[in-house]
């Protein structure tokens, strides 16, 4: 029973870092209309900025936390500026490839900075656990679900309860109609981007003490965060939260019962599986109106 619990909550840990992620993707997907496939390199840029805050600078390892994700918020706005804004009225195919072109340039960056070799960031609460029900959990762990828990409270408060969230919904059911009562897509597009890269940020820094900090370290993360919107909906903010942690527990639980060497493996074929059983997704269809 000890085994199952510490599974259950490493992936709930990794679950929370992947909702992190696909939210981020699925608030601009409802803003512009389009999909970024940036997030592996904003993910990857918050960990070496929150390392660099404690090793290079010397800041405390909360204020590095709290520097990199502000610091991916502002990445964001560049990321919107370069990528998004001149290709505003292209494909949405030639703008997926900008942003997909705007995270490798973000890699390469990385590379030129501190190299590929492996990194190591610290948590606040260092390497210490505790036992529930008899099984050891990390103080990270807990750390990691609960800031999300918070997160995605607020982004949900947010989108459900501001004048902010209002114009967003009114975008993504109705781009032209939105143009018409006065909305200003241009500088909604910006908050979403700087806010959905400042999410990408905290899962960097929530991800990088659980692994070797690395210029790819995103890349996984943002193959599973789509995999998490696919198969929650791709329009619902609920259904995204639920492919995430339905994500990170099947690779958990399938990597310590059925094969450790297939753990990466068990979240693609869930995905598979739901995309081949339920199209619509784990909460039923949705549309891009919904969050």
């Amino acid at each position: 029973m000890d085994r199952f619990i510490a599974l259950v909550f490493s992936g709930l840990a990794l679950g929370a870092i992947y909702t992190l992620v696909s939210l981020g993707i699925l608030i601009i997907y409802k803003a512009t209309g389009i999909v970024s496939v940036a997030q592996f390199g904003l993910v990857a840029l918050a960990g070496y900025v929150c390392y660099w805050s404690v090793s290079d600078v010397g800041l405390p390892l909360v204020l590095s936390y709290l520097l990199a994700v502000a610091a991916l918020a502002v990445a964001g706005l560049a990321l919107e500026r370069v990528a998004y804004a001149p290709l505003r009225e292209r494909s949405p195919d030639v703008v997926l490839l900008s942003t997909l072109a705007g995270g490798f340039a973000i890699q390469g960056l990385i590379l030129l900075w501190y190299g590929p070799d492996a990194r190591r960031l610290p948590s606040p609460f260092g390497y210490g656990s505790t036992e529930v029900f008899g099984a050891v959990i990390s103080h990270h762990a807990l750390f990691s679900v609960v800031t999300t828990g918070v997160a995605v409270a607020a982004l949900a408060l947010l989108f459900g309860r501001t004048q902010f969230g209002r114009q967003v919904r009114a975008l993504a059911a109705d781009r032209n109609a939105a143009l018409l009562q006065g909305i200003a897509v241009n500088r909604l597009s910006m908050i979403t981007f700087a806010l959905a890269s400042a999410m990408a940020g905290l899962a960097g820094v929530l991800l990088a003490p659980f692994s070797a900090l690395t210029p790819d370290i995103g890349f996984t993360p943002m193959l599973f965060a789509f995999g998490a919107a696919i198969i929650g909906g791709f329009g619902r903010l609920s259904g995204v939260v639920a492919g995430a942690l339905t994500l990170g527990l099947v690779e958990q639980l399938g990597g310590g019962y059925i094969s450790g060497n297939m753990r990466a493996a068990f979240p693609f074929i869930a995905i598979l599986l739901v995309i081949a059983l339920r199209p619509e997704g784990l909460l039923g269809g949705a549309t891009r109106a919904r969050l």
